[in-house]
């Protein structure tokens, strides 16, 4: 028979659940005296692969090998007698394991945590489900916790927020040299953003450079005209002698990262006089 303080427990922890999608499942069918899991949750319950092991200077796959970390944290009632906790990491609908282990005190009486992290490639999207067993001193299983860990490969695009350049400028008889800047972010990482380059257009149309693409740095280098390194501008030094055609010159900003995604297309104008 199951008592009523049981079916409180139960009670509030369907509340809670229909406060989110990613609530645990905790089968509380146990009698009070026994190990009781009361409530589980996960540090996550998403997690986007195209954030995870991003490399500055190393293109990304679907078939890279990473490592997915969350926090597990478990309730358990009469946990004094608890002899064992473990967790155990499956793909959701299927029964190999993927990862196991134990939780530990975290100090506050009756709540155990563990760091956990498994291998996956990352375009091994899906649900993954995580279990929670209990043993107590004699032997004696106690009810179970789970939750389900979404995994997704997102492959979010980098995004220039920014450009920073003259909009006229006055030719002199000596070659006047500019500063152009493009602020970019990528939600993947400063690290996943691979190149940031703009393109040139004469006034009458033609493309400037013979048509390649100019390189811009986050480097701190003075002689490309970035100030500071790593803080998201890009910047390029840029040249007009005084034969420099008078007229509308047009300026396309881009950026990659190393999924090969491609951000926003943001365009200038600068008059020369």
């Amino acid at each position: 028979m199951v008592h009523n303080k049981t079916f409180l427990l139960a009670a509030v922890l369907l509340l809670l659940g229909a406060c989110s999608d990613d609530s645990a499942v905790v089968d509380s069918t146990l009698s009070e005296s026994a190990i009781l899991l009361t409530g589980m949750r996960l540090s996550h319950y998403s997690v986007d692969t195209d954030t995870i092991d991003v490399q500055s200077g190393q293109d990304k796959s679907a078939d890279d090998a990473i490592t997915i970390p969350f926090d597990i944290h478990v309730t358990v009632l009469n946990d004094t007698r608890l002899s064992s906790l473990r967790y155990i990491i499956s793909e959701d609908g299927r029964s190999s394991t993927l990862a196991e282990g134990a939780l530990a005190p975290s100090g506050v009486a009756g709540e155990w945590t563990a760091a956990v992290s498994f291998p996956r490639k990352r375009g091994d999207v899906g649900d993954y489900r995580i279990e929670i067993r209990g043993v107590d001193d004699a032997g004696m299983a106690a009810n179970t916790a789970q939750a389900k860990l979404r995994v997704l490969f997102g492959s979010k695009p980098p995004e220039i927020v920014g450009v920073f350049a003259p909009d006229t400028v006055e030719l002199k008889p000596e070659t006047i040299v500019l500063t152009i800047s493009a602020e970019v972010r990528d939600a993947s990482g400063q690290a996943d953003i691979k190149q940031v380059y703009f393109r040139s257009f004469l006034p009458d149309g033609r493309p400037g450079n013979n048509g390649r693409p100019i390189d811009m740095f986050d480097d701190g280098q003075p002689g490309n005209g970035d100030d500071v390194a790593g803080d998201g501008i890009y910047s390029r030094k840029v040249q007009m002698p005084p034969d420099t055609p008078v007229g509308d010159f047009r300026f396309e900003f881009r950026a990659l990262d190393f999924s090969g995604l491609s951000s926003n297309t943001v365009v200038h104008k600068l008059t020369v006089r």
